[in-house]
């Protein structure tokens, strides 16, 4: 190229890559807003994390085959339509989203079933058309940047996620502390709220205990006194042998804000648990205090789960009006030549049975690709493990305000931003663009950080709040390394002419880790506690570092495989 090419080049490579980043992280802004408005669903309607768990697992695995689909459809169509069209139907899904119960005629803690079908088909046509979002972005940075260049630019990109992740995550928090409809003065709304919280909450606050308690059989209804308490019998199977025992919960009236003591209650084989032991074992005080307060918010702010749909989805319909009047798709369509770096023999000679074989060679029967897929399983459960259920592990695990679960949340996403570009950067200047040796090193980073958060959780006491969000945050920074990186490896190995088949196929590999990261989650933490998801994660992030050392010898990229 001639210093005036090079120089127009230039430009337009910059302005795919922030238009690019712009308009993908608007897609996260109508995709991970159902996080947001989970706990909000939960008190409202019931709805168990198990349920949460499928409905997440069913839809994660649909985006998975639709990133592969996409993937496959990104290589042969213009990014140009394919990103907007994608991301305008994304918004109009959102904006259904919030209209659901007024369409179906359900009211608070009415027909929890229905609702979760019906948001199961509305998220699941969502995630059809997420699909169109990463797959073109792959195929334009592969042929607007060289591959000696690719690392640390795509990272730069990269941090899309993270940008609109973390965006949304202050929004949403705003949105469900602020926003809804104060219903604090209906008791019947009251008490069908409080209703699904004791179903939802006590189950894992009173499974803390590991000296007494084995396992929650059933909490019963709570039933209203006429000075206006509550009472609340939790029936538990013992440890040791011992027979089921029933704790009482009394809560005050005045919206439960003030918590009494609980009543002391016999096991059938005639041994006694004080309450004193019980709020000793369980933390029951602390428990309760929590649980109302969580009632009060929820009933001062019922319905705000809504707006966490629509205000995205509007800002995500404008971005997809913008994306489609800013963005073009690949070097010749603005008339400048391809990258000299990134020829391949389909430059040449781009016939239908030329590109069959190309993408066998490159993608479908290429070791790597494939070693990068498995691992990228892995990489995926330690991230969505803590971007799904994040902000409701934090709430209810860990005493947090919604506010604060947010922020902890958007400090996740932000020094995943730092973490992305730090491994870019790293990747290029210390393993000459071999990403997979810096995915090892992150995974190992990631495994220490989570496992940092479990001992902080297993002594709440010791440590501030901060510092339990200092750990999350570290644990954002390392994992998002190779969430980056696996893509930018894929990109190089598969070369420019099969970057969107072999980002597809990565893309199904990291969306089957929705099976435990969603119903997988909702299940341990349903009937085992938050304690068993935090050893889970840890144990797949040292899989996924295991995965990646297996492949340290592997060249940067398949450009002389492919010309060979």
């Amino acid at each position: 190229m001639d210093t005036q090419t090079q120089k127009r080049f230039k430009i337009w490579q910059w302005r795919t890559i922030i238009v690019t980043m712009i308009g993908y992280a608007f897609f996260y802004f109508v995709r991970k807003n159902f996080s947001f408005a989970m706990p909000g669903l939960a008190a409202e309607y019931g709805i168990s994390n198990t349920s949460f768990g499928i409905v997440m697992t069913i839809v994660g695995l649909v985006y998975g085959f639709s990133r592969y689909f996409n993937g496959i459809l990104a290589d042969r169509m213009n990014a140009r339509y394919h990103m907007s069209l994608g991301l305008a139907l994304c918004a109009l899904a959102s904006l259904a989203f919030g209209f659901i119960p007024h369409l179906l005629g359900i009211e608070i803690g009415d027909a929890p079933h229905t609702l979760i079908v019906a948001f199961a088909v509305l998220l699941v046509l969502n995630n059809i058309f997420q699909g169109s979002g990463f797959p073109p972005c792959a195929r334009l940075l592969s042929h607007w940047i060289p591959p000696q260049e690719l690392a640390t630019k795509q990272s730069i990109w990269n941090t899309s996620h993270s940008i609109g992740a973390s965006i949304l995550a202050i929004l949403c928090g705003f949105i469900m502390a602020n926003m809804g409809t104060d219903l604090s003065n209906s008791q019947q709304d009251v008490d069908k709220i409080t209703s699904n919280y004791v179903t939802t909450l006590f189950k894992d606050d009173v499974k803390k205990s590991n000296e007494a308690i084995g396992k929650v059989v059933k909490v019963c209804e709570p039933k209203a006194l006429e000075e206006g308490g509550y009472i609340v019998d939790v029936v538990c199977k013992m440890k040791e042998g011992k027979k089921d025992s029933t704790f009482t919960y009394l809560f005050s009236k005045d919206n439960f804000l003030a918590v009494k003591e609980a009543v002391d209650k016999a096991g059938e084989n005639g041994v006694k648990v004080s309450s004193s032991e019980i709020a000793k074992q369980c933390n029951i005080d602390k428990a309760q205090a929590k649980a109302t307060q969580a009632i009060v918010t929820r009933t001062e702010h019922t319905g705000a789960w809504q707006w966490a749909f629509w205000i995205p989805g509007l800002i995500a319909l404008l971005g997809a009006l913008a994306l489609f009047a800013l963005l073009r798709d690949t070097p010749k369509s603005v008339g400048l030549p391809e990258l000299e770096s990134s020829k391949t023999s389909l430059d040449a000679e781009d016939t239908p049975a030329a590109r069959r074989a190309y993408v066998q060679k490159m993608v479908y029967k290429n070791p790597i690709v494939w070693a990068l897929s498995i691992a990228n399983f892995f990489v995926y459960v330690v991230r969505f493990s803590v971007l799904d259920w994040g902000p409701k592990f934090l709430t209810e695990a860990c005493n947090m305000t919604f506010e604060q679960a947010a922020a902890a949340v958007g400090a996740f996403e932000i020094m995943a931003i730092v973490g992305t570009l730090v491994a870019g950067w790293v990747t290029d200047r210390f393993f000459a663009g071999r990403a997979h040796r810096t995915c090892m090193w992150c995974m190992v980073g990631a495994g220490i950080s989570m496992g940092a958060f479990y001992m902080f959780y297993l002594h709440p006491g010791m440590v501030p709040g901060w510092a339990l969000i200092g750990v999350l945050a570290m644990a954002g920074f390392f994992i998002y390394g190779p969430q980056a990186l696996v893509g930018i490896a894929v990109s190089n190995q598969a070369t420019k002419k099969a970057a969107g088949t072999a980002n597809g196929l990565v893309g199904i590999f990291g969306y089957l880790s929705t099976a435990v990261s969603g119903v997988g989650i909702g299940w341990l933490a349903d009937n085992y506690g938050w304690n068993y998801v935090f050893i889970s994660v840890i144990a797949m992030a040292i899989v996924g570092t295991l995965i990646f050392l297996a492949i340290w010898g592997a060249k940067r990229d398949g450009y002389d495989k492919a010309n060979n």
